[in-house]
């Protein structure tokens, strides 16, 4: 095995889950000492998973037998007859996985009890998870695979289990930190439990000699030239060569470090992974059911039905559809080809052309005999064991009406019944997603708080659809619970019935519930204080005439509507709200003047009055006012001065 990177003198290359160690001196002092975890070695590690791998194989004979249904592997029915596969199963596990992967997905803190300065630190940690999952979807998408939630959903329907790997890194080459969640396959890990969690959890994959080549800088192929000195030529010539068959790949993770062993040998040497006496993985179970140890069964077995998939119910009823169906479709063919009996003298004569086709023609001798053989028909029983079967898979799936099935009207009552059939086989799956979610972000927050990493810079939606693009830093999760996690599929949420009881809870001169705990726990908002400012915000612009003016004088100078904006800016300069037209905040107009940033209009656009000048005096008439040649009128009586009043 050749090292590519000690050739091309640089240090571990970058692309593949690599965490970078702790500050110097492994932790920073506020955390309690490393726990003393051993470091197994390349051969401990693989003779533990694989041990471990025959400990879990009717485990993996369940998964294999579920993932047949789940692709419409076709049924055998026998050799000579028609065979027949329901697409029920893979119908059923789309409806249910796109449900949970179209649901609202909402991270969150209670508030309803907390001041304003914490909440707004709850806020701000509420949107540091949301970016972080929103980054990690952009990495996984990059990759080729679907998002975090649309993997779990998929994982939990179809396996029963879910896991995967949940920690922050960086990347040695441009220094950016980097969340790495990934779900894993549950087949493909092992793992051993302690009596605070998880112990170790590997995860064992098979990876191409060029895949290897670009994650870990190493060469396996067995066929290379002997370490060739040019990465970039033994690269390619990898991928030219045989990569089918792979090769297994040890990911492995404890509680203080993560390694990767290829050939029984390091491919990444132990390396702290920062999440200090913790493995940074999300694992867990589907269901209510914990492990249950029977007396009269091994350990194997009762591990086959812990964590169980959407198929446990029908997983052998499946198999009874599938044969009644079969034999119905062989009964058709036959009616479609009849068998034929033809008899002579010495039973060797047959036919040249088939009698059911149309334009055949027979030629028979006068001691030759052709009948068609009668027709098999199903037993009577037939129909009513098919409804039978019918009705058994409604129970243990979801009801025809759930995909548009509807013979008649639905009344409420029908509609709550309906409603609490499909919300059976998906709350084990909504809880199971959910939990994997709280898990994420309780280590990736906990890696975070520990100053390990520098301050990371995200994006994303907040629950309020307002986007979001800050700066966060470990301060901000520091002192803080683990958040609430919430997944509401998208076939059960009603938002309807929620904005009615949130209004009912609201009325009245003494309402049921404040406005903060009816946002938080009836609607499922986040961040209620910038609802209430948006609120305060909409409300103060209606509540003033003044400032209803201001507002609209602001909208019509925005939608290009200089005059009608002069009209509300000269009734705020009368009010006496506004100055004048050299004062900043005027409106903007065409012809309006910016000295030093203040906009306003130009005094040829008002009339002086509005300005704050006098009117301007008229121009006297140019010579005489009369006519020429005109009499005059005649002089009146002189009066007299008014009489002066002494000072």
């Amino acid at each position: 095995m050749v090292t590519l990177n000690q050739q091309r003198g640089s240090p571990i290359r970058a692309g593949g889950p690599w965490a970078e160690p702790g500050p110097p001196g492994g932790i920073p002092t506020q955390n309690p000492p490393r726990p003393m975890v051993p470091i197994p070695t390349p051969q401990q590690i693989t003779a533990l998973v694989d041990s471990q791998e025959l400990y879990l194989e009717p485990l993996r004979s369940r998964m294999d037998k579920d993932w047949a249904l789940a692709t419409l592997e076709e049924f055998d029915a026998g050799p000579g007859y028609r065979s027949y596969t329901s697409n029920e199963p893979m119908v059923y596990f789309d409806k249910i996985t796109v449900a949970l992967a179209s649901g609202k997905l909402q991270i969150r803190y209670p508030v309803s009890r907390s001041r304003r300065q914490k909440r707004e630190k709850e806020a701000a940690a509420e949107r540091f998870h949301i970016g972080i999952l929103r980054l990690n979807d952009e990495r996984l998408l990059r990759l080729g695979q679907p998002r975090l939630v649309e993997s779990l959903a998929g994982f939990t329907c179809l396996r029963g289990w879910y896991c995967g790997r949940a920690t922050l890194a960086k990347d040695l080459l441009t220094g950016e930190t980097y969340p790495d969640i990934t779900p894993w396959d549950p087949i493909q890990v092992s793992w051993g439990m302690g009596p605070k969690g998880l112990k170790w959890i590997c995860h064992k994959s098979k990876k191409t000699y060029a895949e290897i080549l670009e994650q870990y800088g190493i060469d396996v192929n067995p066929n290379s030239a002997g370490g060739s000195p040019d990465w970039a030529e033994t690269y390619f010539s990898n991928q030219a060569k045989d990569n089918s068959l792979g090769v297994d790949v040890y990911d492995w993770l404890d509680e203080a470090n993560s390694m990767v062993v290829i050939n029984g040998e390091f491919a990444k040497p132990p390396t702290p992974h920062g999440a200090w006496g913790r493995v940074p993985a999300f694992f867990g179970a589907v269901g209510p059911l914990p492990l249950i140890q029977a007396r009269s069964q091994s350990s194997q077995t009762n591990l086959v039905h812990q964590g169980e998939s959407i198929f446990a119910a029908n997983r052998r009823i499946y198999e009874k559809v599938n044969l009644v169906l079969s034999t119905m479709l062989q009964l058709v063919a036959l009616s479609r080809d009849q068998a034929i009996l033809l008899y002579s003298p010495d039973g060797s004569k047959t036919l040249k052309d088939n009698p059911s086709l149309e334009g055949s023609v027979v030629s028979l001798s006068t001691q030759d005999k052709l009948e068609i053989m009668p027709l098999i028909e199903m037993s009577r029983d037939t129909g009513a064991f098919l409804g039978l079967l019918s009705a058994e898979v409604q129970r243990g799936a979801l009801p025809y009406s759930v995909y548009g099935q509807l013979a008649f009207q639905l009344s409420g009552y029908a509609v709550n019944l309906l409603k609490q059939a499909t919300e059976s086989p998906l709350l084990p799956r909504q809880h199971a997603v959910q939990n994997a979610i709280w898990q994420i972000t309780d280590i990736i927050g906990g890696q975070f708080a520990s100053r390990a990493f520098p301050n990371m810079r995200l994006q994303g939606y907040g629950q309020n659809r307002d986007f979001f693009d800050e700066e966060f830093g470990p301060e901000m999760l520091i002192g803080l619970p683990s958040a609430e996690v919430k997944l509401t599929p998208a076939t059960v949420q009603d938002q309807l019935q929620n904005m009615q009881l949130a209004k009912l809870a609201s009325e009245g001169p003494w309402p049921a519930l404040p406005w903060r705990v009816i946002w938080d726990e009836i609607l499922g908002m986040q961040d209620t204080d910038s609802i209430a400012d948006a609120i305060k915000e909409q409300v103060s612009e209606r509540l003033l005439p003044t400032a209803t003016l201001m507002t609209l004088m602001q909208a019509a100078e925005k939608q290009g509507r200089p005059e009608l904006a002069m009209l509300y800016y000269r009734e705020l300069i009368m009010q006496g709200i506004m100055g004048g037209p050299n004062q900043a905040g005027g409106p903007s107009g065409k012809g309006a003047q910016n000295n030093g940033g203040g906009g306003g209009f130009s005094p040829e656009v008002l009339p002086q009055s509005a300005q704050g000048q006098a009117p301007p005096q008229p121009t006297p008439q140019a010579g005489s006012n009369m006519p020429p040649r005109s009499p005059r009128a005649p002089r009146g009586p002189r009066l007299a001065p008014p009489p002066q009043i002494p000072t």
